[in-house]
């Protein structure tokens, strides 16, 4: 079953701006924005902020200044130091006891002993009888039968290792291919190789994982680790830790104005253009759009209660570079205004409706 989820209350108060911004008109449905520097004067006291994007100015605005919060920092747990392995039920222990150096022989004629620890912790072995081994490090537990067994062998010469992991798992949730259990070892799993393994989606948001450990939830920033380095995000997991990976909630842009409307997932990997978002739309309308008005509304911490509106005039094609220059960032909004004779056509048109109806009316009176 798919999930729906509400739109965000940082989206629905964005969306509630812009249109208010570009001002919607009640005689003929048209969704418009000032072009020109007179039009625009008094949309400061709106808390909107129109910036013309040139060549002299694209190196300052190529790409966004502010923070979106898959760059939170978070509070990822520390890695144990050392990591170590305990040995649980479940586990199958693989021991060997070596009595004779000289025929490299191995006590009672066995060279494996495969010994599953039971539900209570413990393995039964010769000579020693119940050990209990839950909670103990291969090299503790081959301390203690090497203490026992020296009762009965001079010398004991042993050998404890792991031949199957069961005892300890963590978990992952949220929005990867296979959630579910994943198995520990004794070579330490980091968080980006039980991500990896439970298979991850374009929309799986690695900027905000949560790692519930204990009674202790922990925000990791997974994203900071694959992009710069930072170690400290991509901690060890360990046994009952719960991954959850949720849906990037804020990981599109939006298309209004003389362009179809869409949602446009942004591409998680690079930084998305302008240019190509209008290309994955199909471009902007040739005849009813004004190329000197493709507008980007953003909201950033500079604009709490409003936005900074980029405007690109693409009547000249050699000013596409800009477009190509410019990225995106999350929740932005791209509206394409219409042209003049657009506005007069449809305006006139929308006028003209009730007289035509009335034409045709007369037209059928005639008739009869």
């Amino acid at each position: 079953m798919q999930q729906t989820f509400a739109k965000p209350a940082r989206l629905r108060s964005i969306t509630l701006l812009v249109a208010a911004a570009i001002g919607v008109s009640s005689c003929a449905g048209q969704m418009r924005f000032p072009i020109s520097l007179e039009g625009q004067e008094k949309l400061s006291e709106q808390n909107i902020n129109v910036v013309r994007v040139t060549t002299e100015n694209i190196a300052q605005y190529r790409t966004p200044a502010f923070i979106s919060n898959r760059s939170v920092k978070g509070n990822p747990p520390a890695d144990p130091s050392p990591y170590t392995y305990r040995i649980g039920p479940g586990d199958e222990l693989h021991i060997s006891v070596w009595a004779d150096p000289e025929r490299v022989q191995p006590a009672g004629g066995a060279t494996d002993r495969g010994l599953v620890v039971n539900e209570g912790g413990q393995i039964f072995y010769p000579f020693v009888g119940g050990l209990s081994v839950s909670g103990r490090s291969t090299a503790q537990v081959r301390s203690a039968l090497t203490d026992q067994l020296r009762n009965f062998i001079t010398d004991p010469q042993v050998e404890v290792s792991i031949a199957s992991f069961n005892a300890h798992q963590a978990t992952v949730t949220g929005l990867v291919d296979s959630p579910g259990p994943i198995t520990l070892t004794n070579i330490p799993k980091r968080l980006l190789d039980v991500v990896n393994l439970a298979g991850i989606a374009d929309d799986s948001d690695l900027g905000n994982i949560r790692l519930r450990r204990s009674s202790t939830t922990h925000l990791v920033n997974l994203r900071s680790f694959i992009e710069q380095g930072v170690s400290g995000q991509n901690p060890i997991i360990l046994p009952g830790d719960v991954v959850h990976v949720p849906r990037m909630r804020d990981n599109k842009v939006f298309t209004f104005g003389e362009i179809p409307t869409k949602e446009i997932a942004l591409m998680t990997d690079v930084d998305t253009s302008l240019t190509e978002v209008l290309a994955k739309v199909g471009g902007i309308d040739r005849i009813r759009s004004d190329s000197r008005g493709i507008f980007v509304f953003r909201r950033t911490p500079n604009t709490p209660d409003g936005f900074d509106v980029f405007q690109f005039n693409l009547s000249d094609a050699s000013t596409l570079v800009l477009a190509t220059d410019f990225k995106l960032a999350p929740l932005d909004i791209i509206f394409v205004t219409n042209d003049p004779i657009t506005r007069w056509n449809d305006t006139v048109g929308s006028a003209l409706v009730p007289f035509r109806s009335l034409l045709q009316i007369r037209r059928v009176a005639d008739a009869i």
